[in-house]
């Protein structure tokens, strides 16, 4: 099968999509690279996307639509994974965009016959959008003369997770066979850190992963999926389920880095329910705010130092030797109050 006949599948979830979703979908649509399902999966929207939806599939039978009652990204995700014939799969949130008429293509080609992961850039940079340069076989050329192949041992997925670099899923394409091979799915029922997990069963089993240096994705900050800029509930239970499997499976793999960076990540998360509890529109009456401080404290212990960076360890060291009471005062003072 030549590269031009490789299947993609893009899956977008969306819940009241209408004011960005057609632009995000033409920017799918946009690609060079023809052989291609946009899968969309409307998790329960109450606007006009319904409608947006059945009129793109009408006008173009690369569109396939999914509906369900509001299960969250994650389900919406899954439903699409289920619903995949691609060779690749790539994830898209419905205010993003693709930059780069030439992404898919690259992907296809950098990832050949061996590649289980084929990473690439995104921007948060509005000034990007249309500025990806000739849509011409010199710049694809290009680009893949400079993909990389990258080793991903203990030591390095510990940098990744500690640097939180390993966060995202719309800055891959993903081998379907490799997901499916390990039955990986993203955690329902979270709305933080299911991202992490998913990345790290797939990092976990792949044989070849490569980068291509092409800027593809651009990154709405603030954009309708972003769970950050407000004060969550369920920010500290939803964190405490993703640290406790990511504390299991760094302990599985017996490397004291990755257990030790798991460690600082979940004492950085510590950190910010903490200082979330200073925000104003915090619904925690103002005296639980301390004992919910200890609450979130005693989660995390101690902080492991095994592999992390000299900062990072200052920061271990700090967070080691901070008291909730004295964690809670810090945070009051450091950005707290937003």
């Amino acid at each position: 099968m030549s590269g031009a006949e490789v299947l993609v599948s893009v899956i977008v979830p969306v819940l009241n999509g209408e004011a960005r979703l057609q632009a995000t979908l033409d920017s799918v649509l946009a690609q060079r690279h023809r052989a291609l399902e946009l899968i969309v999966v409307d998790d329960g929207s109450t606007d006009a996307t319904p409608a947006l939806l059945a009129d793109l599939a009408a006008a173009d039978p690369r569109v396939r639509t999914l509906r369900q009652p509001n299960r969250g990204v994650s389900a919406a995700r899954n439903r699409g994974l289920d619903a995949a014939h691609g060779e690749w799969i790539l994830f898209l949130d419905a205010d993003d965009l693709l930059i780069d008429p030439l992404l898919l293509t690259a992907l296809v080609r950098a990832g050949g016959d061996d590649a289980d992961i084929v990473g690439f850039a995104s921007t948060d940079d509005p000034a990007a959008i249309g500025r990806a340069g000739p849509d011409g076989d010199r710049r694809l050329q290009a680009a893949l003369a400079e993909a990389v192949d990258v080793v991903l041992d203990h030591r390095q997925i510990a940098t990744m997770i500690a640097a939180e670099t390993a966060n995202a899923v719309w800055d891959k394409a993903y081998r379907r066979s490799l997901i499916d091979a390990g039955g990986t799915r993203f955690l329902e029922g979270v709305r933080m850190g299911e991202d992490l997990l998913f990345n790290l069963e797939c990092v976990s089993r792949a044989e070849a992963v490569r980068t291509v240096p092409i800027r593809g994705h651009f990154y709405r900050r603030g954009g309708t999926a972003s769970a950050t800029g407000r004060y969550l509930p369920d920010k500290f239970t939803d964190l405490t389920i993703v640290g406790k499997r990511l504390a299991d499976w760094a302990q599985s793999t017996g490397s004291s880095e990755l257990v030790a960076a798991v460690d600082f990540i979940r004492a950085k998360n510590v950190f910010s329910c903490v200082r979330d509890l200073h925000r104003p529109d915090c619904d925690v009456p103002r005296e639980q705010r301390l004992a919910r401080a200890r609450e979130y404290r005693i989660e995390v212990p101690s902080v492991r130092m095994d592999g992390l960076g000299p900062g990072r360890r200052m920061l271990g060291s700090a967070y080691n030797l901070l008291g909730y009471r004295s964690l809670f005062r810090l945070t009051g003072l450091v950005g707290g109050r937003r």
